[in-house]
């Protein structure tokens, strides 16, 4: 891998790690509102929808993640 690429990879990886950090910052910002709003309500399918919605981006965000962080082998199994 040349300067190039490596630096690519770099930026990559810093912008992955930005932007997950904003995304779980305001999954940490909005909780109590959320708890307020949406869990203390009856459940709807709008409740349900939102849950699903928040929920699923942040669970695939930190999947995702743990994926671009983990080192991964070169060798073929």
């Amino acid at each position: 891998m040349d300067t190039s690429e490596t630096k690519q990879l770099l930026m990559h990886f810093y912008i992955v790690l930005v932007a997950n950090s904003i995304l779980i910052y305001d999954h940490m910002v909005t909780l109590p509102e959320e708890i307020a709003f949406i869990w203390c309500r009856l459940r709807t399918l709008s409740a349900m929808l939102f849950l699903v919605n928040r929920y699923v981006a942040l669970f695939g965000n930190i999947y995702a993640l743990f994926i671009d962080f983990v080192p991964q082998s070169d060798e073929v199994r």
